[in-house]
């Protein structure tokens, strides 16, 4: 780590990359141009970020992690020698999100003049949808079943006033009062990624009683994917993670119900994937819900990947099977260009068909690529109606995109099935009267398992500690490595 600045600054920035090198350099080179003292967690990447950074931007703290930290871990060890430095603020920003140049001076504008602020954050919009906000900030309400909501998510130019009170923001660019975090702490360590923000955000407006903001005017450019191709990691924390928050974060009675229901989900989506042979999910889902049951959190102790028991199908494969009738059962439609490129690649002469949402039929029965085009039912019945109309076509292969969530039932009414993930067609087992009597079974077993478990996860998980990877990295900024948290804190707890 480079010495910082004998001036305390007004504002500090804490980054985390890994294998990210372009954006990063990109994002450095903003902010040192502007002045802005940074402090970057390089978490052990292949792309050989640590050795760029430190060559071009000598100014900058790196902070270059033998292990990969997450993006929690990551901040915080960015964030933690940010605030030795004095700061007055502390701005969280990802290594491809980007903000304005005005952006940075807009927040602590907003924050000098705003006591009753603990938090601030610019509206975020999309790098390749310069026109589409992503979120601006969002609400937290464990009242209801899903209890985190970005607000105004892919608004197209949206008319927001000058500034929204806020639950929560995201650390993809979120300023804070150092002192705040100095009194309680960073990021709390045991979500590793994911939700780690809504956390901090909630703890700081308890703590302190004061309230979040997004500056509308204040923006920033965050490469936010489309269509992500299906990642096991994401699943696990996704799950893991919301169960922990929900768990620490609830108050009243009435706010159980979203952890019955966050739970009832997940035993619905074990039951369901297991049947239908979505061994991916299944697994993810069962480690995710094992370590919660076991109060384990950090970093995922069996990481998985999607295919690692999967083979390709290839052209072979299409022509020994006599595979000349298709239906696409969609779910990401961004997913659909590449799905129908696909095909033609392997072949060219079979006809395809699209199960799609109501609402999207008149727009792909205006593309010459379906001969015929199926709407999808909304509801836990009704999205059984359409499987007899799909059995009497008799698709010789049903393609479906490899998402988060298990297959439908509609996505087996084939001789065959198949998932596309990664620009890829994959064997997925195809089990169709077993699927619809699983989805139907699926909701009372799950209604049982959660009120079976309901009870475990009822008490508040302690604080996380650090890994004993971020021992020397904590250990070379002063942190005790047993706490991981400001000196302040540590003083105070003492």
């Amino acid at each position: 780590m480079t010495t910082p600045l004998s001036k305390i600054p007004k504002v500090a920035a804490a980054v985390v990359t890994y294998n990210h090198r372009e954006p990063v350099l990109k994002l450095l080179a903003s902010l040192t141009e502007q002045k802005i003292p940074v402090f970057v967690t390089e978490n052990n990447g292949a792309d050989g970020a640590a050795e760029a950074i430190h060559s071009r931007f000598p100014e900058v703290s790196l902070l270059s992690s033998s292990a990969n930290l997450g993006g929690c871990g990551g901040f915080n060890c960015a964030a933690l020698a940010a605030l030795s430095n004095g700061c007055e603020y502390l701005v969280f920003i990802d290594d491809d999100a980007f903000p304005d140049t005005d952006c940075i001076d807009q927040l602590s504008s907003f924050l000098d003049t705003h006591p009753d602020y603990i938090f601030a954050a610019p509206s975020i919009y999309i790098s390749s949808q310069p026109d589409t906000l992503q979120e601006a900030g969002g609400g937290v309400d464990f009242s209801r079943a899903n209890p985190v909501e970005a607000w105004h998510r892919f608004s197209v130019n949206p008319d927001l006033p000058p500034v929204l009170d806020i639950d929560y923001a995201s650390a993809c660019c979120l300023m804070v009062r150092a002192d705040a975090l100095r009194e309680i702490g960073v990021l709390d360590w045991a979500y590793f990624i994911f939700s780690d923000d809504v956390d901090l955000c909630l703890r700081l407006r308890k703590t302190f009683n004061k309230k979040g903001a997004c500056v509308t005017g204040a923006r920033a450019w965050h490469d936010f994917p489309w269509a992500k191709p299906f990642a096991p990691m994401r699943l696990y924390f996704f799950q893991r993670n919301g169960l922990r928050l929900i768990a620490n974060h609830r108050q009243t009675p009435s706010e159980l119900k979203s952890l019955f229901i966050a739970l009832m989900r997940l035993h619905r989506r074990i039951f369901y994937s297991g049947l239908i042979g979505d061994f991916e999910i299944r697994q993810t889902l069962t480690d995710a819900f094992k370590d919660v049951w076991q109060g384990r959190f950090g970093n995922w102790a069996s990481w998985r990947t999607f295919a690692e028991e999967r083979t390709k199908l290839d052209a072979p494969f299409f022509a020994r099977h006599t595979i000349k009738h298709i239906l696409i059962d969609i779910s990401i439609e961004d997913f659909e260009p590449t799905i129908l490129k696909t095909i033609q690649s392997l072949n060219s002469s079979a006809t395809i068909a699209i199960l799609c949402d109501a609402h999207r039929v008149e727009m792909h029965q205006a593309n010459p690529a379906y001969a015929q085009v199926f709407a999808r039912q909304p509801g836990f019945i009704k999205s059984l109606m359409i499987l007899p109309s799909l059995w009497r076509q008799k698709f010789d292969l049903v393609i479906t995109d490899a998402t988060m969530e298990p297959r439908r039932p509609s996505a087996m009414t084939g001789r065959y099935a198949a998932l596309f993930h990664n620009d890829a067609l994959y064997p997925a087992a195809n089990r169709p009267y077993l699927s619809a009597i699983a989805h139907l079974l699926s909701l009372p077993v799950a209604l049982v398992m959660a009120t079976l478990t309901l009870n475990h996860m009822r008490t508040p998980f302690p604080v996380g500690k650090p890994p004993r990877e971020a021992a020397d990295l904590l250990r070379s900024i002063g942190i005790d490595p047993e706490v991981g948290q400001p000196v302040r804190r540590i003083i105070n707890a003492g």
